[in-house]
């Protein structure tokens, strides 16, 4: 069982966001276009279309000041996934989000270019992001923390359930979670579903729209890969992930297409002061067993 304090726990002897931590931000899906004319000749979308089958702004990341390192995708997730398993089946997409057909007819990705796209973009967005934790490690961190950094229109349902996207999601590969009650995990996460609970509650607290834990989503690749980076690379620092999505609606008005670059701003200096309290709850954890001053966890109910 978890409980959670009346506001959130901050560790302020630390709270310093002109400092930065060994955190790493990756933006699978931030291209927004494709630009080589050979490849979007053969893409039936338009431009807009493309656009919202992209993660839009998630490249931008100037204010997040925490940050070491940031890895900006360089190539649109419809040429090849880098949130996917580089296999020619998962990394690469026949419909976009509303069921259009993403290719005109006989012009789809032969199994020749799809190789090539795994090792041109795939293999080296990972491989950046895998030196970047390799250089982090070498300095003896506490910890290193990966963020996933998405979003998604509210425009189309995302599951099964015909669910719409929430304004804020974080997920860590377990399953959906109420933030005032856990309940055991079976499976290995990618961050303790009570460090979870209490980035969800400070993100709550300092942008209070509403932020769900494993619901819709609750982890992509990237996540399960970021796991495998200790044992890959033999790393001696504990490693953390977490992914982050919001609803590009807070963003963009879904009628008139209006951008309001202040409320991005806003919204992600927001999260930037969070992921600081992340990362030091984090580190406490790893000290102390406890993830800050106002939460108490049973380890017999939640391991």
């Amino acid at each position: 069982m978890l409980f959670l304090g009346e506001g959130p726990c901050f560790f302020t002897s630390h709270f310093l966001l002109n400092m930065s931590y060994p955190i790493i931000i990756g933006a699978p899906h931030a291209q927004t276009s494709i630009d080589d004319p050979a490849i979007r000749d053969r893409i039936s979308l338009t431009d807009y279309e493309l656009w919202k089958c992209s993660d839009p702004f998630t490249g931008e990341l100037d204010e997040f000041t925490v940050a070491r390192e940031k890895h900006v995708a360089t190539t649109h997730r419809l040429i090849c996934d880098l949130n996917r398993p580089p296999d020619l089946e998962n990394a690469f997409h026949e419909k976009d989000f509303f069921g259009r057909s993403v290719f005109y007819r006989g012009k789809k990705f032969t199994t020749r270019e799809k190789k090539s796209f795994l090792k041109k973009h795939w293999k080296s967005y990972h491989d950046k992001i895998a030196k970047s934790v390799k250089a982090l490690d070498k300095e003896n961190p506490p910890l290193i923390l990966l963020v996933d950094y998405h979003n998604t229109s509210g425009d189309h349902t995302l599951d099964n359930r015909g669910a719409y996207m929430p304004s804020i999601v974080v997920s860590n590969l377990g399953k959906f979670q109420r933030i005032d009650h856990l309940e055991k995990e079976e499976q290995l996460v990618s961050l303790p579903d009570e460090i979870l609970a209490f980035f969800a509650k400070d993100l709550e607290e300092r942008l209070p729209l509403g932020v769900e834990m494993n619901d819709i989503f609750h982890g992509g690749y990237n996540l399960r890969w970021y796991q495998s980076l200790p044992s890959l690379l033999k790393l001696k620092s504990p490693v953390f992930a977490v992914q982050f999505e919001y609803n590009l609606d807070l963003v963009v008005n879904p009628l008139t297409r209006n951008i309001d670059y202040a409320a991005l701003r806003i919204m992600q200096e927001k999260i930037n002061e969070s992921l600081e309290q992340l990362y030091l709850a984090l580190e406490r954890y790893l000290e102390e067993g406890a993830a800050c001053d106002t939460v108490v966890f049973e380890n017999s109910l939640i391991g």
